[in-house]
């Protein structure tokens, strides 16, 4: 989300009795209108959106390439989807299978090329590239990557020597743009010293991708990725994060980006050594050094199905148990190992509540992905962040590793803003409500979260070794940050052991609330099923596991911090008119709508008296540039008993998608939205309401 001030937009609401609302109010970037050719990627969306995939798509298995192979048909994947996406590179080892996601997706897919008929898939699209770029890796692999970015600007393709004799050799005949092999470097410093001052100006400095283009120490990186390179004109590194001189190239590349306008696609040469560094700038990282075909998977289903949240069980004097399934920062674990676990679960999911971490770039990069697992949820899967927030940012690290010591790693305060700003506009597209923070967060980075994230329940922090202080509470009377009792835990034995010393230790007096992360590959969702059967045994009617946006408002219910009273099981809503339960069901992907004169309103009833210090509205439009759909002008009002009704808030020219207000104070058992000017078609809409009050 991008703040537009206190006070533009129009002028403060006054309140009866000259008390005003402190209005914050927010509108999201638009989700880009997905083009019919081309692609589109408006000032602060991360990743471009491409077009719709063709009927029939042309493809091919990574399997069949050759190392460098893989490089030359990456590129012409991305420079020919850029126009529209045409070509599939697979993986024929995929644990998922090979062609499930263009299944899921219902993709039409050709008869794939094979290692013999390859060429003929180069031919067909040859016309649709402006030559090649040529380079030579017996001086260094790391002209792979360099070639890789000359490419991209040039809207060519990077070939060796043996790869362009290859396509010669088939009739294929394309124009040498440049020729890298007389280079004499050798050393990365001086290759990527002359990638940055040759092509890193022609760049677009909004992506950068990070990959490894030899295969010492665990394999290298020849295609994932590469084709939103070759599309995006995005230069592609790769810089060992554990040597100080490369550390400090990489830094000024990651320098010239903007907070808040800017990702990093790929990984490093160790976790550590290479996220903190980017976050530093306050660039988030979408890992994706096994994610496939990108610019194709770009294209499908752009508007997100935000899936309906359930009604939060009523607060009880009980333990109440949220567990985070890790790694969903890693957009690859998203397309491989979480599909596999997802569908391996299926007789679990359901059965206990699972808070699965998923990538909010994925409305960008992987949009039909999303909808697949928000479509298939069972009301006990609850999707949060990893980590944390818009690309996986490391802004206090609490393990020391060699080259990558304890403490703060992002102190400018307006890059931690922007990286803040960026995350609400995929928290707000996504409709994700809860993060999981690796590992800290200083009280300013806390604050920027605070102010910028409104649409966050909370988030979890966490100590892995090194930094004991690392602790809980609430930001601003508003954001909890919850600290994990265990984070990335990996047993039974191990969880169960910690919930059952928490418990015995609990006095009992008030709720008590623990938060746990798993570690994805070893606890599985069956595991945890039999960690809450267990628990069930030993504590028989005192733990509860819950979805990790009810454990947030449980927890701010029960220690007077204002919570989504419309989340709460004993407020109802009604309505002058039609289906009222779709503004209140925790989707805006539903909505309520009426076109029947003087009864354009919602009221809601929250069963006792309560303070109500906030509300937010999300209206019906789908967040696109389009905003025909939102409420252009309506009233709120607040009653103790229903029948005297004081205004609290009124907006006149309305053109928010979202409208976020802070009210003054007020006590109320009613509350409600009457809609005064429904906009062009004179029909009413909302999405979604929330009240945030307390008791």
């Amino acid at each position: 989300m991008r703040t537009i001030g206190r006070l533009l937009m129009g002028s403060l609401a006054l309140l009866p009795g000259g008390g005003s609302a402190q209005v914050d109010r927010y509108v999201a970037y638009p989700a880009a209108e997905q083009p019919a050719e081309g692609i589109s990627w408006p000032k602060g969306q991360a990743l471009p959106i491409f077009a719709a995939p063709a009927a029939m798509l042309d493809s091919i298995a990574v399997q069949d390439l050759s190392k460098d192979e893989q490089l030359t048909f990456s590129a012409l994947q991305g420079q020919v989807n850029r126009k529209q996406p045409r070509i599939l590179l697979v993986d024929a080892r995929a644990g998922e299978g090979r062609d499930t996601w263009a299944r899921t997706l219902k993709l039409g897919v050709a008869e794939p090329f094979t290692r013999e008929t390859k060429w003929e898939l180069l031919k067909k699209y040859a016309g649709e590239v402006s030559g090649v770029v040529l380079y030579d890796t017996v001086k260094s692999p790391h002209y792979r990557n360099v070639a890789g970015t000359a490419a991209g600007i040039q809207r060519a393709l990077p070939v060796t020597p043996q790869v362009m004799a290859d396509m010669k050799a088939q009739g294929i005949e394309l124009k040498v743009v440049e020729d890298l092999t007389g280079l004499a470097f050798t050393d990365p410093l001086e290759i990527y010293g002359h990638l940055r001052e040759r092509y890193w100006p022609k760049c677009d400095k909004r992506v950068i991708v990070s990959a490894k283009p030899h295969d010492d120490r665990g394999g290298g990186d020849y295609h994932h990725t590469r084709d939103i390179a070759a599309a995006a004109g995005a230069a592609v590194v790769w810089l060992d994060t554990r040597n100080d001189r490369q550390r400090e190239m990489l830094r000024s590349f990651f320098r010239d980006m903007k907070a808040g306008d800017a990702i990093a696609l790929g990984w490093y040469a160790t976790e550590r050594t290479g996220i903190p560094l980017a976050s530093e700038f306050g660039i988030g990282t979408l890992p994706a050094d096994f994610f496939v075909s990108g610019s194709v998977f770009a294209g499908t289903s752009p508007k997100i199905q935000v899936p309906p949240v359930p009604k939060m069980p009523s607060l009880e004097n009980k333990v109440y148990v949220a567990v985070m399934i890790s790694d969903g920062d890693n957009i690859q674990y998203v397309q491989h190992a979480m599909r596999q676990a997802w569908e391996g679960s299926a007789n679990v999911r359901g059965k206990v509540p699972l808070n699965w971490t998923i990538a909010p770039g994925l409305v960008d990069i992987a949009p039909g992905m999303m909808n697949y697992y928000y479509s298939s949820a069972t009301a006990q899967d609850c999707f949060v962040t990893g980590p944390s927030g818009m690309g996986y940012l490391m802004p206090y690290n609490t393990l020391t590793e060699p080259g990558a010591p304890v403490g703060d790693k992002l102190t400018d305060p307006v890059r931690m803003d922007g990286y803040s700003r960026m995350t609400e506009t995929y928290l707000q597209r996504s409709g994700l409500r809860v993060a999981t923070i690796w590992d800290d967060m200083t009280p300013m980075q806390r604050a920027s979260y605070e102010k910028h994230c409104r649409n966050l329940y909370g988030a979890t922090v966490q100590n892995f070794k090194d930094v004991p202080a690392v602790a809980g509470g609430v930001t601003n009377g508003r954001l909890r940050f919850d600290k994990l009792v265990i984070p990335y835990g990996g047993t039974f034995e191990h969880l169960h052991g910690s919930m059952t010393e928490k418990i015995r230790d609990w006095d009992g007096k008030s709720p008590l609330f623990l938060s746990y992360q798993v570690e994805a590959w070893k606890m599985r969702p069956d595991r945890i099923l039999a960690l809450q059967e267990q628990l069930a045994k030993d504590f028989p009617g005192k733990v509860s596991f819950v979805r990790a946006d009810h454990y947030f408002n449980l927890q701010n219910e029960a220690s007077g911090v204002p919570y989504n009273l419309c989340m709460a099981p004993a407020t109802t809503v009604k309505a002058g008119d039609g289906a009222a339960e779709a503004a209140m069901d925790g989707t805006p992907s539903t909505q309520w709508s009426s076109a029947a004169e003087g009864k354009r309103w919602l009221g809601f009833d929250f069963g006792a008296p309560k303070e109500v210090r906030r509300y937010v509205i999300r209206h019906a439009g789908d967040g696109g540039a389009d905003r025909s759909q939102n409420t252009a002008g309506f009233t709120v009002q607040a009653s103790l008993d229903g029948k005297t009704w004081k205004r609290v808030h009124k907006v006149t020219g309305n053109r928010h998608n979202v409208n976020d207000v802070d009210l003054t104070p007020v006590r109320a058992r009613y509350f409600k939205v009457t809609i005064d000017d429904a906009g062009a078609d004179s029909t009413g809409r909302i999405g979604e309401v929330e009240i945030f009050g307390r008791e």
